[in-house]
């Protein structure tokens, strides 16, 4: 059964590898177009948007396994079917539960993959993308080739938004800030509150959290100073710098989104957004091995020749079935406030199920 098991993965494996390669391709084409059209803006060139898009790959990757896996599953396994060695298969004793058994190995092994890049390579990379793309709020004459905007190597960050002078001395890829300070002056120019936070960090939207905040304010000649643990704090950035230094929560490790939704809750604001995303991540895996296990029951017991264009049409036609389901589900759970964990594994959880019982029926 091993040479078996062998042969099935192989075929498995030949049909999704050129699958997510053609996707991957398609989809970074779409991304760089994107790109483009912020080339020319600040310092921000044409190599930094195809790094940008090369940085994005791995979170595409984890988006796109789903539906590769079934795609290159009706491709890899049906050129099998086409030659009717899944027929000898059966007729050889092997249970369709037995021939699904090395496909949920490697479901597995993609899955313990998935985990890897939503933990230690997609935060990192996105980290890197999000300070090329500072480089678009950078004059040209000011960039350096060998410091990144924003990232606080050598120099400071500096910013204005709504009267506010604001330093910001670091910007970690967990989406705060540090070594922040924040000049508040009246009408007449006048230095009027000065404040320092160690730390700052983005809960919602332009909401920010201070921590171990100094507050000094200056009345006439005299200045007051008190302490705080922690302060709220809105507009620290304006929405474009929010949206280019920062990125975005989607990219966050599970651990670090769980804490984000952890420090919501502690200060009494609506988590449901990140709720969502925590669990949306959590789901990819669900879904990966429920269309893994999907294109057998399509393909056991088939005794003619199926085009391979018709199997790939009909592998499109789920994917994309399963795709919009994904989506329409996350927002469902946040308009309707329906339980967030079930209503987001629901499509996946479908999936699985139905794949369970049609690889069942065959046996």
């Amino acid at each position: 059964m091993k040479t078996i098991d062998s042969y099935l993965g192989k075929n498995f494996l030949g049909g999704c590898l050129p699958v997510l390669l053609l996707l991957l391709t398609l989809f970074g084409f779409l991304a760089l177009s994107e790109e483009l059209e912020d080339v020319g803006d600040g310092s921000y060139e044409l190599l930094d948007a195809l790094l940008v898009v090369a940085y994005s790959m791995p979170a595409l990757i984890v988006d796109l396994l789903p539906v590769t896996v079934l795609l290159g599953g009706l491709i890899g396994l049906g050129a099998m079917a086409n030659n009717l060695e899944l027929v000898s298969l059966r007729a050889a004793a092997v249970s369709p539960l037995r021939i699904a058994v090395p496909i949920i190995r490697l479901a597995l092994v993609l899955i313990a993959l998935v985990m890897l890049l939503q933990n230690l390579a997609i935060p990192r990379l996105e980290y890197s993308a999000a300070q090329h793309r500072a480089k678009t709020l950078i004059a040209p004459a000011s960039a350096s080739l060998d410091e990144e905007p924003g990232a606080g190597a050598d120099r400071e960050f500096w910013t204005r938004n709504k009267g506010q002078f604001i330093r910001i001395g670091f910007i970690r890829p967990n989406r705060s800030l540090e070594d922040v300070e924040i000049y508040q002056f009246d009408a007449a120019g006048k230095l009027e509150k000065m404040l320092q936070a160690s730390r700052a960090e983005l809960l919602q939207e332009n909401t920010w959290l201070l921590h171990d905040v100094l507050e000094t304010r200056l009345e006439g000649e005299d200045s007051r100073t008190r302490s705080m643990d922690t302060l709220l704090w809105d507009a620290l950035l304006t929405e474009e710098q929010t949206r280019t230094l920062i990125m975005p929560a989607s990219a966050l490790a599970p651990p670090d989104l769980w804490r984000s939704i952890q420090r919501l809750e502690d200060n009494n604001m609506n988590s449901e957004p990140q709720r969502v995303l925590f669990w949306t991540q959590l789901s990819v895996p669900v879904g990966l091995l429920g269309m893994a296990l999907l294109s057998l029951p399509f393909l056991l017991g088939s005794t003619r020749s199926v085009p391979v264009g018709q199997r790939i049409t009909a592998g499109a036609l789920i994917g994309i079935t399963y795709y919009l389901a994904q989506q329409i589900s996350g927002h469902l759970a946040g308009i309707l406030h329906w339980n967030v964990p079930l209503t987001v594994l629901a499509p996946g959880l479908v999936i699985l199920v139905v794949a369970a019982v049609l690889l069942a029926r065959a046996n």
